[in-house]
């Protein structure tokens, strides 16, 4: 532990040597020779534009110096760093309300106006309100191995929604699902039957294959949820691995199909049994273009894009994917 005292010393009397007072400093040394260059080098280093200054004295310098080498103060260059909070509500207790009243991080703006290789410390307060609105989308695997798991969570609603009223009243709950990408090699495409009834050699039927469907929109109706659940039949795809990157993209930039809401806390639950495809498995089936970001999802509820975009290797990545929303910090994958 008393290491790192001693460390931080040594650092300071390094800084003290770089910029010493009354002699050669890093200001004085760089050979600059202009005002923006000077206050590049160092948040310690002034310029001073006096055409009175005696000749072959260093221009860019510590203040202190520039001073006693006569230079006027008015012709000093000195800016310096400043935080500035330009406003600060104070944090809400409960979100019940008009959403826009809530606050749960303060200050909201803060005005920084910092020198190169300068910086500024400042104090954020962070707050979980009670009762805050919080949206949650159920994104399930609809493969044939997900049969009984489909079957078990014709409820799930209920009880989601019994759990969740314990931390708040304002809740939605959605639903969408996914396969994989509806192509060979992925999927069955002979004999032609197969192509209708991917389960036609298993003696018995389920739903040709899809990439992703969107099916209930966030709502407070929790029956709607079980209805919709029960709805629902597997589909079937030849390889192990699902495509639910492709899934999870969907449910995350289509903001106005999903209905997620801007004032609420997102909850994306993803449940499969198998590994997710990830982006180089799309050369397989020949598709190499590059996943915009966008939302793809028509008027049929289907993921159009399905065939001919790769899929993300990880949601909400950024900079490696620039194109999704990450801007709901509150927006949380399960």
């Amino acid at each position: 532990m008393r290491a790192r005292p001693l460390w931080a010393a040594v650092l300071v009397v390094g800084a003290l040597a770089g910029v010493g007072v009354g002699g050669p400093n890093i200001c004085a040394t760089r050979g600059v020779s202009s005002c923006q260059q000077c206050l590049a080098v160092s948040p310690m280093c002034a310029w001073c534009s006096d055409e009175d200054l005696p000749l072959g004295t260093p221009r860019c310098n510590l203040e202190e110096n520039l001073l006693n080498d006569h230079c006027n103060p008015k012709y000093i260059e000195f800016p310096i760093s400043e935080a500035r909070i330009l406003e600060a509500r104070p944090l809400s207790d409960k979100g019940s309300g008009d959403s826009s009243q809530i606050t749960q991080v303060s200050p909201q703006r803060i005005l920084l106006r910092l020198r190169p290789d300068d910086s500024k410390s400042f104090s954020v307060q962070v707050r979980q309100v009670e009762d805050y609105p919080v949206d949650i989308y159920y994104l399930m695997d609809l493969s044939f191995s997900m049969k009984d798991d489909l079957e078990s969570i014709q409820n799930l609603g209920t009880k989601l929604a019994s759990q969740m009223r314990k931390l708040t009243s304002n809740l939605r709950i959605g639903f969408g699902a996914f396969v994989d990408k509806p192509v060979s090699p992925y999927m069955y495409i002979s004999p032609p039957q197969a192509l209708k009834n991917p389960c036609y050699d298993m003696k018995t039927t389920c739903l040709p294959m899809f990439g992703y469907k969107h099916v209930l929109t966030l709502t407070d109706q929790v029956t709607r949820f079980n209805e919709e659940v029960k709805k629902q039949n597997v589909s079937r795809n030849r390889d192990a691995p699902e495509g639910g990157f492709d899934a999870i993209m969907q449910a995350t930039v289509c903001d106005e199909k999903i209905g997620w809401r801007n004032d609420a806390s997102h909850l994306l639950v993803f449940t499969t049994d198998a590994k997710t495809h990830i982006a180089l498995d799309g050369r397989l089936a020949g598709i190499v273009q590059p996943n915009d970001g966008q939302c793809h999802v028509g008027s049929d509820n289907h993921y159009s894009a399905s065939t001919t975009m790769v899929r993300f290797l990880v949601p909400c990545v950024p900079p490696l994917h620039s194109g999704q929303d990450c801007s709901n910090p509150g927006r949380v994958f399960v």
